[in-house]
């Protein structure tokens, strides 16, 4: 492994276990056993260290989800696929939470390149999502909304250790969200008592 992958995984593995804003550069040196200089001959700041950290990231979960989804052959099976990929992910002992979650919170106001980042990944998952669904469904993009939202709250819940062992419970949330008839909306009527 080169010197910057070096830097890289120990930087990942620091910010994903206690976060961006409270993880220094003193301590990636210490931990990667490197100079400073080096470090910074290589991403130039903390920040653009971040940045190469979400972009790797994102090839992962890229590359890992895209092949799991190409491997199945219709929405039900893509979406059990893209599930599965999500529960052996929570299993992990790195496990930690979304990185891209946890830099919206910790930069949106503050670093508007690392927030783009962020956002980027979500709006790239959930473009995966839309295509999961054959194009002669009705209401595809309420339905990829919904289950991007359930998604969300199921790996936010999965930080809080409450998705393992629910597992047919959650693939069971995603089924209804995907085959409920999105396309006629129904006004919520309120009731004063």
């Amino acid at each position: 492994m080169n010197k910057r992958e070096h830097i890289l995984d120990t930087a990942e593995t620091l910010f994903n276990e206690f976060g961006y804003t409270s993880v220094g550069v003193d301590l990636i040196r210490d931990k990667a056993q490197i100079s400073k200089t080096s470090m910074y001959r290589y991403f130039g700041s903390k920040n653009k260290l971040i940045e190469a950290v979400l972009v790797r990231r994102h090839q992962f979960f890229e590359k890992g989800l895209t092949e799991t989804v190409s491997a199945a052959s219709n929405t039900e099976s893509r979406l059990n696929a893209i599930l599965d990929w999500h529960f052996s992910w929570f299993r992990s002992v790195d496990f930690k939470g979304c990185m891209f979650m946890h830099a919206l919170a910790e930069f949106k106001g503050f670093d508007e390149k690392l927030t783009q980042q962020a956002l980027q990944h979500k709006a790239w998952f959930e473009s995966l999502l839309f295509s999961v669904f054959e194009s002669r469904q009705p209401g595809i993009e309420a339905k990829t909304k919904a289950i991007m939202t359930f998604l969300e709250g199921m790996i936010v819940r999965a930080e809080f250790g409450e998705v393992v062992g629910y597992e047919e419970i959650y693939r069971l949330g995603v089924k209804v969200l995907a085959f409920s008839d999105f396309s006629e909306r129904k006004e919520l009527e309120c009731h004063d008592d």
